[in-house]
């Protein structure tokens, strides 16, 4: 795509904030690959700004470790992405640089925080892109853009160069437009070969979790049929792990108003900042919450942690599968399901390995499957992509 055409898919879809003019090496394994980097990583000469207005002025004087690793490798950085502001969110609509659109239906959103990640790569702009992960933000816009993203766990992937939401639970990582993209880019980031073998693997369908809604069920029952086909099983447990879907996520929702109050602590302080009224209300409540609030949501984050790694260890566990999200993305004016995070914020709580990929279309939208793998199993995480062949994204045309 020429940079003409390229300004112009982006005019609408708005899936980038700025573009960076660097001369790509011609050679190294990622040669001749476009990716973008999502507005929270540094990328030299440009606004480090993490979607948000307040840090405009902010220049990167240098790239971030991960993407000094993949220019390195020889792919050519297109620029930086739009994103859900301060990382915080799920719809990418963003008030500084435009509401991102899902490239599959005119005004739904890419999900976020990550959204622009996905967006670009579903318009064909990019081969792949670089998010950040708190609570499922890699991989709900892979899910609902139709592309691949892995959340790695640990230290594996640098976090250096980039303004993070919560130290606790954020991770870096890619979505890609296929799964050799995707092994290729983490490769280059660190990631050991993605394990191309499931024989024998175990993988749960959490029994103690909500199902599959009837819409979802056959699409998953035919992922499932894929993992029994490569010869791994599929078996049901109970996680048992003592808190609902919705105590967690509300303790990591105060966790990231807590510690994202502190990343942006000047950016409160100066009512003029220009810090967008919603953000700035959620820092300001975790600004405010009460101590005993903030350590029982630290507690139920540490406990839901050791409970999960228990279940692994017992039941002798791969992998836990389910869908990525119980629903298909929804139109901006509509906004988000309050349980989007269920399945995706667990690998964030418990360090996990974690990866959605495409398992097909319905009524015209993408939706993903999504595993969470055994502590720092990565290969296996980044092997299930293979199973899950590509879609046909939907090339932006103005």
């Amino acid at each position: 795509m020429d940079h003409a055409k390229l300004l112009a898919a982006n005019q609408a879809i708005r899936a980038f904030i700025a573009f960076d003019e660097t001369p790509p090496q011609s050679e190294g394994a990622l040669a001749g690959l476009r990716l973008g980097v999502k507005g929270n990583i540094a990328v030299q000469g440009l606004a480090n700004t993490a979607g948000s207005q307040a840090r405009r002025q902010a220049i990167a004087t240098h790239d971030a470790p991960v993407v000094a690793l993949l220019r390195k490798a020889g792919a050519e950085i297109v620029g930086t992405l739009n994103m859900h502001e301060g990382a915080l969110g799920a719809t990418t609509d963003n008030k500084a640089y435009g509401r991102c659109i899902n490239p599959w239906r005119a005004n739904f959103s890419p999900g976020g925080s990550s959204g622009g990640s996905g967006a670009a790569i579903a318009a064909g702009l990019v081969d792949a892109a670089l998010g950040t992960d708190t609570m499922g933000s890699i991989r709900l816009p892979a899910s609902y853009c139709g592309v691949y993203g892995w959340k790695p766990s640990g230290t594996l992937v640098s976090q250096s160069g980039v303004v993070p939401l919560s130290t606790t639970l954020d991770q870096v990582g890619p979505l890609a437009k296929n799964p050799e993209t995707l092994w290729a880019v983490a490769k280059a980031l660190g990631a050991p070969a993605a394990l191309h073998s499931l024989q024998g693997l175990r993988f749960a369908v959490a029994r103690d979790r909500a199902a599959p809604p009837a819409l979802i069920q056959p699409s998953f029952a035919v992922a499932c049929q894929r993992l029994l086909d490569a010869g791994a099983q599929v078996i049901e447990v109970d996680l048992a792990l003592g808190f609902t879907d919705i105590d967690v996520v509300l303790a990591c929702l105060l966790v990231c108003e807590v510690e994202g109050a502190r990343e942006w602590a000047a950016e409160l302080a100066d009512p003029d900042s220009g810090l967008t009224p919603e953000f700035r209300a959620m820092l300001s409540y975790g600004q405010g919450a009460l101590q005993a609030r903030i350590d029982q949501a630290y507690e139920t984050i540490a406990l839901t942690k050791e409970r999960l790694r228990n279940c692994f260890s017992r039941e002798d566990l791969a992998g836990v599968i389910s869908p990525t999200v119980s629903h298909l993305a929804f139109d901006h004016d509509v906004g988000p399901p309050v349980d989007q995070a269920y399945a995706t914020m667990y690998a964030n709580v418990g360090d996990l390995p974690a990866i959605s990929a495409p398992m097909g279309l319905i009524d015209g939208l993408p939706i993903g499957f999504h595993a969470m793998t055994a502590p720092g199993r990565e290969d296996i995480a980044l092997g299930l992509a293979g199973l899950f062949p590509a879609m046909t994204l939907p090339v932006w045309q103005d």
